[in-house]
């Protein structure tokens, strides 16, 4: 029976609200750091450091000694192009708040991986390029670094045709996280486009164990959405998410206005053949 009391942490208000696509997870981020007490924390693929700041957020708030590490280029992918900004932005932030928790490695994924040693890792969060074939490189490159009681997250599981339209056919997590799943015991969520917790590491401990139990209560999963959903909505009505949901709302209104352009360009002019 899921205790919504057991995971207080889950209520605590993130501090840094920077984009919209991680935000509805970061109430069970906090409750995962609570469970897991990761020695090392690795994401894939940082952006502008919503997850990763709530990561090491947590950290503090648990008196962990945890260490967090965000690879990213910060040179965008074929899914997003980003400016110089969004880094140095994110790098005053870490310096300013966790100069001991939070570190940013600067280097693609693979390259990076070298860097830690196997069995290191007790948290790897991949969220990348989100096409099959990087997914799932991210996936088999790093899980030899997992340790013992490692646990990965994937986000974007629930990025399909069906629930985001054509668009959602370079996304590719679903499909690798369908592939692997049964291999390890394993929990999802649908909202914020989807996370997939793999627990892959072999001894977990009771307090993993416990969240794993309550992933069966199906007001797990609508506790942490409603608790994220509220972060969204807050965030919506920041300059950010205003700004954020103005651009967003100009792209559409540019692809409307292309395919009528082009759609008056392939019709027949009157008179012609």
């Amino acid at each position: 029976m899921f205790d919504p009391d057991r995971f207080a942490l889950a209520r605590m208000l993130p501090r840094r609200l920077e984009s919209e696509f991680w935000l509805g997870h970061i109430p069970f981020a906090f409750a995962l750091v609570e469970a897991l007490q990761p020695s090392v924390l690795v994401e894939l693929g940082t952006y502008s450091g919503s997850s990763l700041a709530a990561f090491c957020q947590a950290v503090e708030a648990a008196g962990l000694d945890t260490q967090c590490y965000g690879i990213d280029t910060w040179a965008g992918d074929i899914h997003m192009r980003y400016d110089e900004d969004v880094y140095q932005d994110l790098s005053h932030y870490m310096e300013s708040n966790y100069p001991e928790i939070g570190h940013l490695v600067r280097a693609r994924f693979e390259d990076a991986v070298s860097q830690f040693a196997d069995g290191s890792i007790d948290l790897l969060h991949i969220d990348g390029t989100h096409t099959y074939e990087a997914v799932s490189r991210d996936y088999h490159t790093w899980l030899p670094k997992l340790s013992e009681r490692g646990v990965i997250l994937f986000h974007d599981v629930n990025v399909r045709v069906e629930t985001y339209g054509e668009a959602a056919r370079q996304f590719g997590v679903r499909r690798l996280f369908d592939e692997v799943k049964g291999r390890y015991p394993h929990f999802e969520f649908s909202h914020s486009c989807g996370l997939g917790v793999l627990l892959v590491g072999p001894n977990l401990s009771p307090e993993m164990k416990e969240l794993l139990l309550a992933s069966k209560d199906p007001a797990f999963a609508s506790h942490f959405a409603r608790y994220g959903n509220r972060l969204i909505w807050k965030f919506e009505r920041s300059s950010h998410g205003l700004i954020s949901l103005l651009a967003r709302r100009a792209v559409r209104a540019m692809r409307r206005s292309w395919r009528r352009r082009s759609a008056r360009q392939a019709s027949p002019k009157p008179g012609s053949r």
